[in-house]
């Protein structure tokens, strides 16, 4: 990598933690773009990271002191505003941009109309903002964005990695795989393929589209201290599977099991996903080519997760049980799942820990901090219903009405990073 690089939604689980790594292996400048909408939209869910992450600029203070490199740039930047994207694209000309800016939990896209709007219009607008940006200034460039697993939904077919041919009526052609997402938050990432594809073919973007599995775990190579740790949920709202069954087994001494347990997916730990989405920036698709990349490592249903994390606790001296509950979510419950992933293990990458070495970590995280867990204890358990979607506004988790229109840069600063220096200029 030669150039600057550009994340959206860089303070975030995984936006951190993919900073630190590019910004330690290279020696070009890392340009972290965020409006730390992420950190708000938890808390109006009456949560908050399990570690106690620190804002942007004692981040960075760390990153330097630790490491001795100043290659980390922050950008206050809210990704739906399209100035704000075209002036940041334009003034750095990035030789990659990763997008990471959307809202990213599907529990959150399905408490209410108002939170179903939120998460379409903020995750549709700031890829097109995104896009458009670097079809202007910056055409050349590779867009890694970060899509789902959850875009496939669960067929009772292979997912293949790319399009599908398909036979009818003795004639054949070459389809992109069917997509049905099962909230809304997944259907954004749908309306994001649909328009990268498109967007290639009149424009030639050179993209990745990354169908991403679950992720878990506290911790990479990098974040060697705490003031380098990044968020880590463990609510209903916010949190997945594994990182939540370890909270459940250190604070409620049981794991709730949603229906029948069989629900399967694939997954890769954070250590993972952060090698996999470097090599996909250090190799990427020919110019004017767009790549779908199913990005997981292993395949689990809920169950057998379960009884890994239990087998884990009991080395902690946890004896925790398993409870099964209604499942709030409208899913199928007991299904064929099979994923082709043939790209990344073709450009070299390999686990770089067991899955039960990284749930050991996890433990060792949660019960440091299992005091910041305790005061939520209601939020462990399941808060939003997908059959309950129909009011306009919930009343119990109202959206945070700073969000609900596009912040300038000054009012990101002024909310949460006051001490930040800014690179652009005159806010």
């Amino acid at each position: 990598m030669k150039g600057p690089i550009i994340i959206f939604g860089a303070d975030g689980y995984i936006g951190w933690p993919l900073a630190l790594h590019l910004g330690v292996k290279y020696d070009i400048p890392i340009i972290l773009a965020d409006n730390f909408s992420t950190r708000a939209l938890v808390k109006s869910v009456k949560s908050d990271s399990l570690t106690p992450i620190k804002s942007m600029s004692e981040r960075l203070k760390a990153y330097e002191e630790t490491f001795g490199k100043d290659n980390l740039i922050f950008e206050p930047v809210d990704a739906r505003d399209p100035e704000q994207v075209d002036h940041l694209i334009s003034k750095y000309k990035p030789e990659a941009v990763v997008h990471l800016a959307q809202q990213r939990s599907a529990p959150f896209s399905m408490i209410d109309q108002e939170h179903v709007l939120y998460t379409e219009v903020n995750n549709v607008v700031a890829n097109l903002n995104i896009m458009f940006s670097m079809i202007r200034h910056t055409p050349g460039a590779h867009l890694l964005k970060m899509g789902s697993m959850g875009e496939y939904g669960t067929p009772n077919i292979e997912i293949t990695e790319g399009d599908i041919e398909i036979e009818y009526k003795n004639r054949k052609t070459k389809v992109m795989f069917p997509r049905m997402g099962q909230s809304y938050y997944h259907l954004t990432k749908i309306f994001d393929t649909y328009n990268l594809i498109l967007s290639n073919k009149l424009h030639g973007i050179r993209a990745t589209d990354v169908m991403q599995g679950v992720v878990y775990g506290t911790r990479t190579d990098e974040i060697v201290n705490e003031a380098l740790e990044t968020r880590f949920d463990f609510d209903s709202t916010w949190g997945t599977v594994i990182n939540k069954y370890v909270v459940q087994a250190v604070v409620l001494n049981e794991l709730l099991l949603y229906g029948k347990g069989k629900q399967t997916r694939g997954f890769l730990s954070l250590y993972d996903s952060i090698n996999a989405l470097t090599l996909l920036l250090e190799n990427p698709p020919k110019e004017g080519q767009y790549r779908v990349v199913n990005q997981l490592d292993e395949i689990y249903n809920t169950t057998e997760l379960a009884e890994k994390v239990i087998e884990i606790a009991n080395e902690f001296g946890i004896k925790p049980k398993i409870r099964t509950i209604e499942n709030p979510r409208v899913e199928a419950e007991d299904h064929f799942y099979a994923v082709e992933h043939k790209i990344l293990p073709s450009l070299g990458f390999y686990r770089k820990k067991n899955i039960k070495d990284v749930i050991r970590e996890i433990f060792e995280t949660v019960i440091k901090y299992k005091y910041r867990a305790e005061y939520a204890k209601d939020l462990i358990y399941p808060t939003v219903k997908w059959k309950n979607l129909k009011d306009m506004k919930s009343s119990i988790f109202p959206m945070p009405e700073q969000y609900m229109k596009v912040l300038s840069r000054s009012e990101i600063l002024k909310y949460f990073a006051p001490s930040i220096e800014v690179s652009l200029g005159d806010i």
